[in-house]
């Protein structure tokens, strides 16, 4: 059952076999032998394509049909319902590629946590920028 959900899962992000085993520190015939139910993958394998598809293990064994991953205790940020959408899912994201980073490449989850950052700051600069042509606008 692995197989056939890491390959809709790779298929769905649009990355390639060799893609993703560089994402994930493989080799593309291990992607390859975990596709076709060749070879099981090990668990620290598991875990880590989980945590890179934000599905659970469960899900990836086809021990559930639902993909949504559980939710550790303590992975709430408090008073969320304050924060604006995006900002939870830039802290959402940041956890992943946190836990991600324990078990894969740390190059690729420290340049991805760039990206998102530098992501993160343009939108707030540009934020920022409309609204003070907004305020100069209403005076």
């Amino acid at each position: 059952m692995i197989g056939e959900r890491l390959a809709d899962l790779r298929k769905d992000r649009g990355l390639t076999q060799q893609e993703l085993a560089d994402i994930l520190n493989l080799t593309k015939y291990n992607i390859s032998a975990y596709e076709r139910d060749y070879n099981e993958a090990p668990d620290n394998v598991k875990i880590a394509l989980a945590t890179f598809f934000n599905v659970s293990v469960d899900y990836l064994l086809g021990l559930t049909d639902r993909p949504n991953p559980y939710e550790p205790p303590g992975s709430r940020i408090p008073h969320d319902k304050e924060l604006p959408q995006n900002v939870k899912d830039v802290i959402q994201c940041i956890a992943r590629l946190i836990a991600l980073a324990n078990s894969v490449n740390p190059q690729y989850v420290s340049d991805e946590i760039n990206r998102m950052v530098e992501e993160l700051l343009s939108e707030q600069r540009l934020r920022e920028k409309t609204s003070s042509k907004a305020d100069s606008s209403m005076s």
